[in-house]
């Protein structure tokens, strides 16, 4: 090959490879750019953040595959059959893992219907946990126990789920048993000023104390308060402790199990 026909093709190949370098750079600075750009957009408006984590994304890898295309024309690669041959192979991917796909979908829809958000605790098939973070695929909670659940997106979708986080209060209700021989209606009295004198307790709705039922060893008074979602579980463990203290003042004696035992004579 002559030495002059190699010298007039190095320049057009150093063009080329210097443009395949330059769409790829550029590709990426429009791809992070776009990511940021879209996050700043949609954090003004009412999306979750999920949804606006899916669409940023969505724009940086579409920017990429753009960039790929465009530098491998650069390079002289018939893009149109590429493109055909993607296509193809992407039905073919797509039959083979519908259930991903599945889950794919779902996790786009539950980033956009506003169903939980990050930072939530909700219950779905009998796991409770605070969402993590959703991805394209899995939903990540933290249980109490700091233990770290993936559930299937898909999974999600076809299940009842439980948000306790969806309003900011929640009601607790649990049952204080006192023994036959003391005033019900004392007990209840107790029962509404130890609720008066606690912070976390809401004042609307009202709290609710009442008899419920008559017990097998005692009488029940129903207890039924509003708190915020921060103090379900320590405000009732406040309650428990403060009633057991005012009756113990006011001599109200909480019942145990009695059984009376017979002796047969001979």
């Amino acid at each position: 090959m002559p030495l002059d026909y190699l010298s007039s093709l190095v320049p057009s190949n150093i063009e080329s490879i210097f443009m395949v370098i330059l769409i790829i750079i550029l590709g990426l600075f429009l791809g992070s750019m776009a990511n940021r750009a879209v996050n700043l957009a949609l954090s003004r408006t009412k999306l979750e953040g999920l949804a606006s984590a899916f669409l940023a994304r969505a724009a940086r890898i579409a920017i990429y595959v753009v960039a790929v295309i465009s530098a491998l024309g650069t390079l002289g690669v018939d893009t149109t059959s590429l493109i055909a041959a993607l296509g193809a192979a992407g039905l073919a991917v797509g039959l083979a893992l519908r259930d991903t796909l599945s889950n794919l979908a779902a996790g786009l829809i539950l980033a956009f219907n506003g169903a939980f958000r990050q930072g939530d605790t909700i219950e779905v098939n009998s796991v409770v946990g605070t969402v993590m973070e959703i991805d394209l695929l899995t939903t990540e909670l933290k249980t109490p126990d700091a233990k770290k659940v993936l559930i299937p997106n898909g999974s999600l979708m076809q299940s009842s789920l439980i948000n306790y986080s969806a309003y900011p209060s929640r009601r607790i209700d649990f049952l204080v048993g006192i023994s036959y021989d003391d005033d019900i209606e004392k007990a209840e009295r107790i029962i509404r000023e130890v609720i008066e004198l606690q912070d976390f307790c809401l004042k609307d709705p009202e709290p609710l104390v009442g008899a419920d039922n008559l017990g097998d060893f005692g009488q029940n008074v129903l207890v039924r308060v509003w708190v915020d979602n921060d103090f379900v579980i320590t405000g009732k463990m406040a309650l428990l402790k403060e009633i057991k203290r005012a009756f113990d003042r006011e001599k109200i004696t909480i019942p145990f199990p009695r059984y009376e035992v017979s002796t047969l004579q001979p």
